[in-house]
């Protein structure tokens, strides 16, 4: 087979470190794959031939070996996977001597091979499995449902309009905290996002997996996905309860193992392939929509409330959007801009209350209606009136140049005379 070529140095290598004697690797066509001699590579070994012919060991004495070119002294073993022999290991020495090891290192390599060949069919079917979900997530003619339905089967999978879905969206802020993460040596330098990334699927896949029909996929390099899937017999308000709480202890042993911030989106919950879409573009969305809130733990519904409000505020027609912009287009290009917008929001998220913003941003009462009566000139909006509130809400956010964290401490220490 074409693996035992790759891994047959390696094989050789560790080995003979551990028996102590030289050993050499051969493939099923005679030739030199592994060696303890790295000048013997390549070359071709004709006693190989007979032991793949015969199935069976061989023992070569000093007197035997002198019929033979590039034959040493010792015993030569199929090795043999799937009832098929693959190639032929050669432990060289005394046959005498080294008969003892032989059948234990021809079952070491053979376990060797078969360890091999599992990560490797592990691998082809993660990556059949990711090549699948990216397909169904992205098809876009009208005749994909019924092949993907189909495709899904092959792969174990029924999705069917009768079971119901939902996708998670799970963001990891690698790059981050990248640094500290090989400080703490929690994955070795060399591999180290492999090894992060299966880390991080084999926890997504505890803390998540329940039914046999959940699908995980990477999408890329630092988000994952989690296409869930509803049992038929629960209600829905349980299994939205049991999946977030689920979703709460996976996002804490994250930051707790792996010292990494997860934003985590949650979809709607549909059935069949346009549901599993649906639900995609749903998680999507709200992952956007959730990292402009200050939402503790980063954890976002599609159906929240205040995810709602920023999926609205986003989502504005053009036509709204450029009459909102040049309506307050004075207010955008002010310098205390930043100030001001930041001013507002927290006197929105107070309820319009002054006595409660003005204790959340540490600003006297009067400094704060200054403000407002500031906005209300730039804005000729009536700052007292809810329906002009939420107006300008609306354009603040739809803005382009005010999509920014701005803080509290960072207005404090950069406060400046609003008189322009």
């Amino acid at each position: 087979m074409y693996f035992l070529e790759d891994i047959a140095q390696t094989i050789v290598e560790n080995t003979t470190k551990i028996i102590g004697y030289p050993i050499s690797i051969t493939d099923n066509k005679g030739f030199i794959i592994g060696s303890s001699d790295s000048n013997r590579l390549g070359s071709f070994h004709k006693a190989s031939i007979d032991v793949l012919e015969k199935k069976e060991a061989i023992s070569y004495d000093f007197n035997d070996v002198k019929k033979f070119r590039n034959v040493l002294p010792g015993i030569a073993t199929p090795i043999i996977i799937n009832n098929a022999s693959i190639g032929v290991l050669g432990i060289i020495g005394d046959p005498a001597e080294i008969k003892k090891y032989a059948q234990l290192v021809k079952s070491h390599v053979e376990l060797m091979c078969l360890e091999y060949l599992k990560k490797e069919m592990s691998v082809l079917e993660s990556k059949t499995l990711d090549n699948f979900i990216q397909y169904l997530l992205n098809s876009v003619k009208t005749g994909d449902s019924e092949y993907l339905v189909r495709y899904g089967k092959m792969l174990g999978f029924n999705l069917d309009l009768d079971i119901s879905r939902v996708c998670i969206l799970i963001e990891i802020d690698m790059l981050l905290n990248s640094f500290s993460i090989q400080q703490k040596n929690h994955c070795p330098d060399k591999f180290a996002w492999q090894f992060l990334q299966n880390n991080l699927i084999d926890t997504l896949k505890f803390y998540l997996f329940d039914n046999e029909e959940d699908l995980i996929s990477l999408l890329t390099l630092d988000q994952f996905i989690v296409i869930k899937t509803k049992n038929t017999d629960e209600a829905h308000d349980l299994f939205i309860k049991r999946m977030e709480h689920n979703i709460q202890r996976m996002a804490k042993y994250v930051k707790t193992k792996f010292n990494l911030t997860a934003s985590i989106s949650i979809g709607s919950v549909n059935k069949g392939i346009r549901g599993i879409k649906e639900s995609y573009q749903d998680s999507l969305k709200a992952l956007i929509a959730g990292k402009k809130t200050k939402i503790s733990p980063e954890i976002y519904y599609y159906n929240d409330w205040n995810i709602m409000l920023e999926l609205l505020a986003n989502g504005l027609t053009p036509y709204i959007s450029d009459r909102l912009t040049e309506r307050i287009d004075d207010f955008l290009k002010h310098v205390n801009y930043p100030t001001l917008s930041y001013t507002f929001l927290t006197y929105c998220k107070a309820n319009m209350n002054l006595s409660e913003t003005a204790r959340i941003l540490f600003l006297h009462r009067n400094s704060l209606v200054y403000r407002l009566e500031k906005i209300k000139e730039l804005t000729s909006l009536d700052i007292a009136s809810f329906e002009h509130c939420l107006l300008l809400y609306f354009a603040i956010k739809n803005s382009e140049t005010v999509n920014k964290p701005w803080r509290i401490d960072e207005q404090n220490t950069t406060e400046r005379t609003i008189t322009q």
